[in-house]
């Protein structure tokens, strides 16, 4: 709940009984209770479209790609690519020259 915890509640808590008069203690309560009502009636559709699109992305992860191989059949890299040399799929004739 944004960071705070109840030992910090608690602490705001023990503030405001030093602070407001306890006639007042009923009215700050139905203040309280009617905006955090307020509140989660509010973000209680977001938090909905939330978990539905968290739900859709973890299907999506969960099906297999089409097309595209899996790691596993990508194989080792050749030895002189590892090394930062010349791709043995580029064959001599087909580099360009810049000059």
């Amino acid at each position: 709940m944004f960071g705070i915890g109840w030992p910090d509640l608690l602490f705001i808590g023990v503030i405001l009984a030093l602070v407001v008069k306890p006639e007042e203690w009923p009215k700050i309560g139905r203040v309280v209770g009617k905006t955090l009502r307020t509140v989660r009636e509010q973000a209680a559709p977001v938090i909905r479209e939330f978990r539905s699109l968290s739900g859709d992305l973890m299907a999506d992860e969960k099906r297999p790609a089409s097309g595209t191989p899996a790691p596993d059949a990508w194989g080792p890299l050749p030895q002189s690519w590892q090394k930062g040399g010349e791709s043995p799929l580029d064959s001599p004739d087909e580099k360009r020259h810049v000059g």
